[in-house]
This record gives C-alpha cells, structure tokens and sequence, in this order.
C-alpha cells in the first residue's frame, strides 16, 4: 500500500511539474510578442548622418527596452549647432507614440505624435494640433537608408521638410 501511494505522489508531482512549465512558456510566449508593433521600427537603432554641402544632420537611435526607442538628433551648419531634438517612440498597448522633446520650443513641452496605421514600411506619425510639424514620417527605402519628413503649417503655408539618412555605423 505504501508503495502505491509513493507513485500515486510522485505521478501527482511529474504531472504537477508539468503543468507548471506549460503555465511558464505561455507567460513567455506572451511577453515575446507582448512588444511586437514596436518591431517594426528596430531598423532605426543605430547612428545615421545626412551630410550635404550647407548642413549636416545627425541621428542616433538606441533600444532603451523592450517597448522603447530612444533618438538624439542635431544639426550643424559650419560647425555650429543650429538645431537639436530628443525622441522617443514607445509602444503602449498596441499603439506608438513618438515624443519629441526640442529646446526653446513648445514652452519647454515634449510633443507627442501617434502613428497611424502604417502601409509598405511607411511609418507616418500626426498631431493635428501642433502647427509645425503635424506629421513626421521614417521609411527604410533601402537597406542601412533612412528616408524622413516632416510636414505641416508655418503661417498658414504648407511646408515639408526631407532628411536622407546614411547609416554611419
């Protein structure tokens, strides 16, 4: 009898265990793709210089965790720096917010921008509140590119801004 209840315990245990692992690679399953629309957009880690003749433009992206991307951009013309920005794109729940924070702007307020849905590795992201820029825009056209915009109202005149990015690491 004492041995029938020793296997009738180590059964209960074997089956227990397993049970247990099954419950711990569900957990697991869930947190690989918990972050996944973010995904979309990893091709941005890394260093990216856009240098024409008049300016030089700079962007370094870097994996900040699982559900955000941090940037720091500037630019430069002779030598001087004429404009600079920090970024960040976070997935909460399902969507991406892109903050942008620019010094001596928005009464010192990060600004943020959602993306809308994207189409052929378009990665549009609006605020139709703010005046300029009210869309920024990242496409990946070819491999280690960076094609950007920004888009908007300035005194009531449309106006749209290019950026070609080269990686540079």
């Amino acid at each position: 009898m004492r041995k029938i209840i020793i296997l009738i315990g180590l059964v209960s245990l074997i089956f227990s265990c397993e049970k247990k692992r099954e419950k711990v690679e569900e957990t697991s399953n869930i947190s690989e793709s918990k972050y996944n629309t973010i995904e979309s957009l990893k091709w941005l880690v890394g260093n990216w210089d856009n240098i024409i003749p008049e300016q030089q433009s700079y962007e370094s992206w870097k994996q900040k965790n699982d559900s955000t991307l941090i940037a720091y951009s500037y630019t430069t013309v002779s030598k001087d720096t004429v404009f600079q920005e920090n970024m960040r794109i976070q997935q909460i729940s399902n969507q991406l917010i892109l903050t942008v924070s620019v010094p001596n702007q928005n009464d010192e307020q990060p600004v943020e921008f959602k993306l809308i849905p994207e189409s052929n590795n378009v990665f549009t992201f609006i605020n139709e509140q703010h005046d300029f820029p009210s869309k920024i825009t990242y496409t990946n056209p070819v491999k280690d590119s960076i094609h950007a915009w920004v888009e908007g109202q300035i005194d009531s005149t449309y106006k749209k801004i290019d950026f070609y990015f080269k990686r540079s690491n």
